[in-house]
């Protein structure tokens, strides 16, 4: 019986199972290229979609290129290469307790589901390549805050303007600001010299503050005349309290010190306080003052309109109608309150909310600009 050969079906399906392989190889690198490519796009749309929540939700604190204001710069090199996306992820959906940072997931009462966090992350990441390196704000010595702090506690013994009186010397004096440096005043602020009546301020004062004097000594070497900033707000409650204890010398130098700063109607009223404590009538420029306090600081409500649009807005909604902050139009806490006391809740925020303080931010008058802004939503 003759044996078949089977060495050409062999052969056969060796070029077969060589072909097959080929293809599956062939298959398999453009396969690679294939999801390189689709999850390149998917990376791509994850980042656009976080652009887009992005400008809805954090801009307006953290800036439209990242580069802070209300919150903190994200777009900075040394913050994207020291910080995971797990550590973005977690700050965002639950926020940061006890500062100005709300959660902002749904499980927490914000808009935000996770997946949208991770769209917002991927976003912010993509900064990383281009960032640039941010500074850390240096704390730089102010004459001006120096002159204010000077006035509050120093010139009760030194003297306005460091010119000195029977409890102290002066200190603003060419000899002796040539004589001593500032390394002198440094330590004699912070120690303090008990046998000659000087207490230590260095339990009272920031090192700061101390540096804010230094300032104001250094600007006294040049013969320069720096007036403090008072606040008009803190020295009217400090004249009405001098009155109702019967001190109408303290409430004569505070309203006279308000002289200084204040501007407008306002400033007509504490010249008629300021007649009246001269004339003997402390009862009179009580309630001028006490009259002035309930509405001071009087503020311009077109002006305060263009505050609001450019730091209230972003939370509170362009007429008022709430957001991430509270509604304003109309709001029973701003129509039952007194101007100064919601000058001073605005200047100091509210803790645990994302209502941060404007102190540093806007002054008294622009605060009270934005209540006047405010009243005519009440009304």
């Amino acid at each position: 019986m003759k044996k078949e050969n089977y060495d050409r079906y062999m052969i056969i399906g060796l070029v077969l199972t060589l072909l097959v392989l080929g293809g599956l190889i062939f298959y398999w690198l453009g396969e690679n290229t294939r999801l390189a490519k689709a999850s390149e796009t998917f990376a791509d749309e994850r980042v656009n979609r976080g652009r887009e929540i992005y400008m809805n939700q954090c801009v307006s604190c953290h800036g439209a290129q990242g580069e802070g204001g209300v919150g903190f710069a994200l777009n900075d090199r040394n913050l994207l290469k020291n910080t995971l996306d797990a550590v973005f992820f977690s700050i965002i959906r639950s926020g940061v307790p006890n500062t100005q940072m709300p959660a902002w997931s749904v499980d927490y009462g914000g808009p935000l589901t996770d997946e949208d966090v991770r769209d917002v992350v991927a976003f912010i990441r993509a900064w990383e390549p281009t960032a640039p390196e941010i500074q850390p704000v240096v704390f730089e010595p102010d004459a001006g805050r120096g002159a204010l702090l000077f006035a509050s506690t120093c010139s009760l013994c030194h003297g306005e303007n460091g010119m000195g009186s029977d409890k102290a010397p002066a200190l603003n004096d060419p000899a002796r600001l040539a004589a001593l440096q500032d390394d002198w005043y440094r330590d004699v602020i912070k120690n303090g010299r008990p046998a000659k009546g000087m207490p230590t301020w260095g339990t009272v004062l920031s090192p700061e503050q101390i540096e804010d004097i230094l300032a104001l000594i250094d600007a006294w070497r040049e013969g320069t005349v720096v007036e403090p900033e008072f606040s008009v707000t803190d020295l009217l409650t400090s004249a009405i309290f001098s009155l109702q204890n019967d001190d109408s010398a303290s409430a004569a130098i505070q309203v006279d010190r308000a002289l200084t700063v204040a501007q407008g109607p306002g400033a007509e009223v504490l010249r008629n306080a300021a007649v009246q404590l001269s004339n003997g009538d402390s009862t009179g420029a009580l309630a001028t003052l006490e009259a002035l306090s309930a509405q001071w600081p009087i503020g311009d409500s077109a002006a305060g309109g263009e505050i609001y649009s450019t730091y209230c807005l972003p939370c509170h909604g362009a007429q008022g109608e709430g957001g991430i902050g509270k509604q304003l139009n109309p709001n029973e806490f701003v129509a039952s309150n007194t101007t100064p006391d919601l000058v001073q809740f605005i200047l100091d925020g509210r803790e645990g909310t994302a209502m941060a303080g404007f102190d540093g931010r806007l002054d008294e008058a622009q605060i009270a600009d934005v209540i006047a802004f405010l009243r005519l939503w009440q009304e």
